[in-house]
């Protein structure tokens, strides 16, 4: 089954940023609508389909992982990236150009998930809350242009949910997390001390 990867990037965000509990006025939630939907609770009126609902919850979850396994340097990635509205872009852009330099898999889909996350959290923190409207376009697109069809001759996200879903062996998760995301994370520490040193 196909499921829209705007979707899934705003579910994603907004996990993200009602976790680290960043938003703080009604004026921030404000500035992340778009055309009366948003970032946050951005599908309400639509009941989620018990596909989609595990689509999101696997997300959620991989990206947790992946975030409490590589903290230190994940935090760090987007905190010094030192984003501005000027290099947003320019940021984000090399950073997943880095990642997927070698190709597509699963815990690099994640990790894409996660940057956004961070950056998204990065920008509320930095009072440049209307960047992570920007932050999650800028995904989707990469989801649509440049990854979409490896998703699909992959099994779609059903097949993500089988691997890392609530109800996938741990034992498989596991192996497919921990290669998908060492891989990943020198990815992103490499593009990270590259753009250091520029």
């Amino acid at each position: 089954m196909s499921y829209s990867n705007r979707e899934l990037v705003e579910d994603f965000i907004s996990y993200k940023l009602s976790q680290k509990n960043v938003l703080n006025s009604q004026s921030e939630l404000d500035v992340l609508q778009v055309n009366g939907t948003g970032i946050i609770n951005s599908f309400p009126a639509t009941p989620a389909s018990n596909g989609v609902k595990a689509v999101k919850e696997a997300l959620r979850g991989s990206g947790d992982e992946f975030e409490l396994r590589y903290r230190a340097a994940f935090n760090d990635l987007a905190s010094q990236l030192h984003i501005t509205p000027v290099t947003a872009y320019q940021s984000f852009e090399e950073v997943v150009g880095e990642l997927f330099r070698d190709g597509v898999n699963w815990g690099r889909i994640v990790a894409l998930f996660s940057f956004g996350g961070a950056l998204c959290v990065e920008c509320v923190e930095k009072e440049m809350v209307p960047l992570v409207r920007h932050i999650a376009d800028w995904m989707t697109t990469y989801l649509d242009n440049n990854i979409d069809a490896w998703i699909l001759s992959n099994g779609g996200w059903d097949t993500f949910v089988r691997i890392y879903g609530r109800h996938a062996s741990a034992e498989y998760f596991k192996k497919w997390l921990v290669v998908g995301v060492t891989m990943t994370a020198g990815l992103v520490l490499a593009s990270f001390i590259a753009h250091t040193h520029l």
